[in-house]
């Protein structure tokens, strides 16, 4: 089993809406290309995952009005190509090991503003359905998508039905 101090902590966000959609952003680091997908980013020293989870959400998407419906109590963790990994990272980690959380957005659309921090992660963002999601990820997320989806899917279908 790899070393898990090569793995970097981080928190993942799947946001959805009262229509069910879930939020997505297309990448703004991505030059030559289109690379979409959901909030993450990395757990700070002395940050718990639920404080990570609304900073790093606030930060990359502008968004405060949400609540934790559901979390993945245990760490996803998947491998990026050597050469992100090298580039990112200098070589300290091979990949990142998450924890997710499934968030109601219950704020206004004009909220949402991804351009609120001096780095900015995304350069466009949309609503979409989890299948459109999986299937414009790049290949090395797919697999851990698959599973946050395969955890939450079932819970935001409940939580708007009962809404």
């Amino acid at each position: 089993m790899p070393n898990l101090n090569k793995y970097r902590s981080n928190v993942g966000a799947v946001i959805f809406n009262k229509k069910g959609h879930i939020w997505f952003g297309e990448r703004s680091d991505i030059k030559n290309s289109s690379e979409w997908q959901m909030p993450q980013g990395g757990i700070d020293k002395n940050e718990n995952p639920e404080k990570a989870i609304f900073r790093e959400v606030y930060e990359e998407t502008g968004i405060k009005s949400i609540k934790i419906i559901d979390q993945i109590n245990a760490w996803i963790k998947y491998e990026i190509p050597k050469q992100i990994a090298k580039k990112k990272w200098n070589g300290k980690y091979i990949g990142q090991k998450q924890k997710w959380f499934l968030l109601y957005f219950y704020g206004e659309e004009k909220e949402i503003n991804i351009d609120i921090s001096d780095k900015i992660e995304f350069k466009s963002w949309k609503w979409d359905e989890a299948s459109n999601i999986e299937n414009n990820v790049p290949k090395f997320r797919k697999n851990v998508y698959k599973k946050v989806f395969s955890k939450f899917l079932t819970k935001i279908n409940n939580f708007i039905q009962v809404s």
